[in-house]
């Protein structure tokens, strides 16, 4: 029962549910079923990672990038926790009064380039553009973090609100 092709695990994939049957494909183009399934599947492969690909790229972009100056507001409180993910920017919980507010910093690099510890438990001043992002969340996308307990100014934009860290290259070992 071998007819000389190899088994994968995309031999079991059928084409009836694929809205452009493969016999079409055939009399159009003039070549055979097993090149129509192999085409078809790497296509969807293709178009797998890249959406992806770009929906990750464009999430990071759309925390980095939504400082809108119109929404700044200064916020004082207490640092109750740093989260650091796998990619994009470190975020942080500030806790002032009863109310936790999500903080957006820089990304891990840039923090330790700079020589920018967040501490839990310490006193901060934020200074950001509040920002709803796509998941429903209100962040304060930060502009400015000044220590309370020894008065160090940390800044993450410029005067035009572009990122401090824009057109940086990550620097490996840098602290």
């Amino acid at each position: 029962m071998n007819s000389g092709h190899r088994k994968d695990a995309w031999s079991s994939v059928s084409l009836k549910y694929l809205p452009l049957k493969a016999y079409t494909l055939k009399l159009i183009v003039g070549i055979n079923q097993q090149s129509v399934n192999t085409y078809l599947k790497r296509a969807l492969l293709a178009c797998l990672f890249l959406v992806c690909f770009f929906s990750s790229a464009y999430a990071e972009s759309e925390v980095t990038e939504g400082y809108d100056e119109n929404t700044e507001v200064t916020v004082k409180g207490t640092m109750k926790e740093v989260l650091r993910g796998m990619r994009g920017p470190v975020i942080v919980i500030l806790q002032s009064g009863s109310k936790d507010y999500k903080v957006i910093t820089a990304p891990p690099w840039y923090l330790a380039q700079e020589g920018i510890a967040l501490t839990e438990g310490t006193a901060y001043e934020v200074t950001g553009s509040k920002y709803i992002a796509r998941d429903g969340n209100l962040y304060i996308v930060a502009s400015r973090l000044k220590n309370l307990s020894t008065g160090k100014i940390s800044s993450f934009r410029d005067s035009s609100c572009m990122p401090l860290w824009k057109g940086h290259r990550m620097r490996r070992g840098m602290n």
